[in-house]
């Protein structure tokens, strides 16, 4: 039988350098392109990351894409 950390997701580390990249990019409203590890390009300014998933808001507008940050295989600023 499993412990209960089992289910919890993993530790969200705010001192790697990745993140801090992207919470900046996040507070200034940068304009980002994410391609995916099956190769389909997202772009759109990044509202929140967590643990899983970045939120990105679509340059078109609409609703919200939820990105799994495992499924990111490239991700650059576009400005």
């Amino acid at each position: 039988m499993g412990s209960s950390m089992d289910n919890r997701a993993p530790q969200f580390d705010t001192s790697q350098p990745g993140i801090r990249q992207l919470q900046s990019w996040i507070r200034q409203r940068t304009p980002l392109a994410l391609q995916l590890v099956e190769g389909t390009t997202l772009n759109g300014i990044p509202r929140w990351v967590d643990a899983d998933y970045i939120g990105l808001e679509p340059e078109s507008g609409g609703e919200l894409i939820l990105v799994n940050r495992g499924a990111i295989a490239l991700l650059r600023p576009l400005t």
